[in-house]
């Protein structure tokens, strides 16, 4: 898949797992973590067409492994975060925060080892068109500190 497209299904990941993280969706991400990919399928079909979002095969595929592997990893990987989060809590972060971080995160034990500082940096474009001042160098430093110590690059 080119660059472009897999830019743009990341950055409809972030939103539709944005999406997820607000408290009104918890048990919606919590049913949809424990049942089968076809509800996952249809509930980002669902959401792809509110935000005109058009899946190819390849860009669905990412989406849905990238979406699939966050929500089946969300409480290990969410914990694995606040372990790096120096000074933080990540109740404390705001939901652009860490649904950058924790999809970050998922990528990185996806494909980190070959395309480490890819995946960092399309979340520091990320949080740089939807958070803070302060959010790309947060996200920079936590993103590569895990990076470093947990999948061994250098």
């Amino acid at each position: 898949m080119d660059h472009s497209k897999k830019r743009e299904a990341r950055e409809f990941c972030f939103k539709y797992f944005f999406h997820l993280q607000l408290p009104v969706f918890k048990e919606m991400r919590v049913a949809m973590k424990e049942d089968n990919q076809e509800v996952l399928r249809e509930n980002l079909a669902e959401f792809a067409t509110s935000s005109d979002f058009s899946f190819e095969s390849e860009v669905s595929k990412y989406v849905i492994g990238l979406i699939s592997n966050t929500l089946s990893q969300y409480d290990e990987t969410y914990e694995k975060i606040q372990t790096y989060l120096k000074n933080w809590k990540m109740e404390r972060l705001s939901k652009v925060d860490q649904t950058i971080l924790l999809l970050g995160f998922s990528e990185l034990q996806m494909d980190g080892k070959e395309i480490y500082k890819v995946i960092i940096n399309e979340c520091i474009e990320l949080a740089k068109k939807y958070g803070t001042a302060e959010s790309p160098s947060f996200i920079n430093g936590v993103l590569d500190s895990y990076a470093k110590k947990e999948i061994n690059v250098s």
